[in-house]
């Protein structure tokens, strides 16, 4: 049984952790391809289940080994999608769940003809800026540096199979749910 590839990006605070997390909690199927990062982990991220948290050093090695589907640098850290992982996932027929930066979707899109591509909007811009400041996790620099690279990440929706507008989670969920089941 051959499952299916999702890429969801979206800009920073458009609430792309909550969806997987609302989508995984009602289809047992759906599964986060865990990322590896060079950034350091945010108050009550988990080693292994939000990201896989490494070093410069070990990251790269492992990007020279070719143990990465795609990896890019992004707001000042490495992020990258672990092929293996991603491979036992689809393997066992398991829908897996890339969340990604525009720059690695573009990537994985280039390499995986069979993922299907969906960005996640916010409703509005103020609400974007709104739920970034709410998080409370990050300096001004940062947040200015987000809220400017969520502009150019917006811009890049239409190059996504499907764009949906998170307003309203159980919406959002159940439109990507639909999506996906459409899909060959």
């Amino acid at each position: 049984m051959s499952g299916k590839l999702v890429i969801l990006s979206g800009p920073s605070g458009v609430g792309k952790d909550t969806v997987i997390d609302g989508w995984q909690a009602r289809n047992p199927n759906v599964v986060r391809v865990v990322a590896y990062t060079t950034r350091a982990p945010r108050p009550g991220e988990v080693n292994g289940v939000d990201y896989h948290f490494t070093d410069r050093s070990d990251f790269l090695g492992n990007a020279q080994a070719g143990h990465f589907l795609e990896y890019k640098e992004v707001h000042g850290n490495f992020y990258a999608t672990p092929l293996t992982d991603m491979i036992q996932l689809l393997e066992s027929g398991k829908i897996a769940v890339l969340k990604i930066d525009v720059q690695g979707a573009l990537t994985v899109m280039e390499k995986r003809s069979d993922a299907l591509s969906i960005m996640l909007l916010p409703p509005s811009a103020e609400e974007l800026e709104r739920r970034i400041r709410q998080r409370g996790t990050e300096d001004l620099a940062t947040i200015d540096k987000r809220l400017r690279n969520a502009l150019d990440e917006i811009a890049q929706a239409d190059r996504y199979d499907h764009q949906v507008i998170n307003e309203d989670l159980s919406a959002t969920i159940d439109m990507i749910e639909f999506i996906v089941t459409r899909a060959k």
